[in-house]
């Protein structure tokens, strides 16, 4: 066989194969995608992925503080006083947790309670408005 001629079949069998791999290429990305960036991270060329948030979402805390914040401020009449506590503790821990959430120092947990407790409730109140979480339901 005459050389131009191999040279000749070699350049039509990859000419011909530039489409059956684009249409490859695009069918596997997702794939290609994953094991390129498992690949990457393996040899320290990417990034690890960043960790998980450690605790529940913030729109889940929101709606929690909207569900307890009326409640902890109001009581309904006729409600026994353990339940009451309960559900100030519960508020408390949910601002204490999104103040965590958020990077607002509090102290909440380390008062008893009292006007030091219900000033610290108030002013971590203030700072989750100041740090951009909308949750008051504006009926107070």
């Amino acid at each position: 066989m005459d050389g131009r001629v191999l040279t000749g079949l070699l350049e039509v069998v990859a000419i011909s194969m530039v489409p059956v791999t684009a249409f490859a290429v695009l069918i596997h990305r997702e794939r290609i995608c994953e094991v390129s960036v498992a690949l990457g991270r393996r040899v320290r060329v990417v990034p690890p992925p960043p960790a998980p948030p450690a605790g529940p979402p913030l729109e889940k805390l929101a709606a929690d503080l909207r569900r307890l914040r009326p409640e902890a401020r109001s009581p309904r009449p006729g409600v026994p006083m353990a339940r009451q506590k309960g559900i100030v503790a519960a508020y408390d821990g949910v601002l204490v947790a999104t103040a965590r959430a958020l990077g607002v120092p509090t102290s909440l947990t380390d008062l008893p309670e009292g006007i030091d407790r219900e000033a610290e409730r108030l002013r971590v109140e203030d700072a989750l408005e100041a740090a951009g979480l909308s949750w008051h339901l504006h009926q107070d």
